[in-house]
């Protein structure tokens, strides 16, 4: 079972948000709708729901055509649950009244919720209402009445983007536990890289109304399409550069060709644009051949220290180090990339 995205154009007034976009999200995995606000991934999300008229383009599910521009049938006559940032429960309904709420006229209603209770945890409190509930929970039971109905495809937005961060990992991991085991279709928006990572089995990224690249999150992160896909997926700097024999030549001094895992012949006349991810760069003590880098600034994260360096010119970098790396404001080093640490895109 899949769902296809087809061709996919919108527009809102003369501005163009979806071009052509097409995309496959498969049964039993989760893919991620990842980019930056703007991008057109929330649009494409409620063109799938129903939400939104199609303009151009037709959304298939399991080979039968779901909707076109022609025929675009509501939200209430597809076979989608619907998950919003804020849960958006029913405020005068219990927890349980919730969950049941789409399938109130079932008999088995209290077994499926039931299941579904224990499922997310919290069987204990199916008489409460919303408002007596922490955000992580209300999320729980969100996800669990978009469920209830047995639908072939959940569409999730920003389900996380409201919960405390430091309960948003552990909710993302019992979310994603509980929408693999029912083996439907998820697509999940998010513009959080971190997020797309680690609940997605495939992640698109998507920039200026397009599919920029699709893929395993491993397959992203190391191979990335783009310097814009690489900074989006991950922290990191980009800086200009060119080849010139062995050496990779840059305005924070010479660095060693070993040091781009992606180089390919045919770079070696262009210029380039270099991606630098955190822990990617070493300093080191000035020497003969190594460009002196002032120290300007240093701040303390806790897992990793922002160090800001500037070259002779006055071209500021930042970079993100581990947090046992020694230096002070007003020392004078060098920069070093480990072995194939770099991305080399041509400019």
């Amino acid at each position: 079972m899949s769902l296809v995205f087809d061709n996919i154009s919108h527009n809102y007034g003369d501005t163009s948000v979806l071009k052509d976009v097409s995309l496959t999200a498969r049964a039993g995995e989760i893919l991620c709708l990842l980019g930056p606000s703007g991008c057109g991934k929330t649009t494409l999300l409620n063109l799938a729901a129903g939400v939104l008229k199609l303009q151009g383009g037709r959304i298939i599910l399991d080979e039968t055509i779901l909707a076109t521009a022609q025929d675009c049938p509501p939200p209430e006559k597809r076979p989608v649950g619907l998950v919003f940032q804020d849960g958006a429960l029913f405020p005068h309904l219990s927890v349980e009244e919730n969950i049941e709420f789409g399938i109130h006229k079932q008999p088995n209603r209290k077994e499926v919720s039931s299941s579904l209770l224990t499922q997310i945890g919290l069987s204990e409190l199916k008489t409460r209402f919303p408002h007596s509930l922490s955000g992580g929970q209300q999320q729980r039971v969100a996800v669990a009445r978009s469920l209830a109905p047995n639908p072939r495809v959940i569409l999730m937005d920003e389900p996380f983007a409201n919960i405390d961060i430091i309960l948003r990992r552990r909710l993302r991991e019992e979310i994603r536990h509980l929408l693999k085991a029912q083996n439907c279709i998820t697509i999940m928006v998010t513009h959080d890289p971190e997020e797309a990572m680690e609940i997605g089995d495939n992640i698109a990224v998507m920039l200026n109304g397009a599919i920029a690249q699709i893929g395993r999150p491993q397959d992203i992160y190391f191979s990335p399409a783009s310097p814009e896909v690489a900074k989006l997926t991950s922290e990191g700097n980009i800086i200009l550069g060119s080849f010139a024999g062995q050496n990779i030549k840059t305005d924070f001094g010479d660095w060693p060709l070993a040091s781009v895992s992606n180089y390919v012949v045919g770079m070696d006349s262009k210029k380039i644009s270099l991606f630098i991810r955190p822990f990617s760069l070493d300093l080191k003590p000035v020497s003969k051949t190594s460009l002196p880098l002032d120290v300007i600034d240093v701040r303390h994260t806790g897992r990793e220290k922002i160090i800001c360096l500037t070259n002779p010119s006055g071209k500021k970098l930042s970079l993100n180090m581990g947090p046992e790396v020694k230096c002070n404001i007003g020392q004078t080093l060098s920069l070093r990339p480990k072995p194939s640490s770099l991305l080399a895109f041509i400019a």
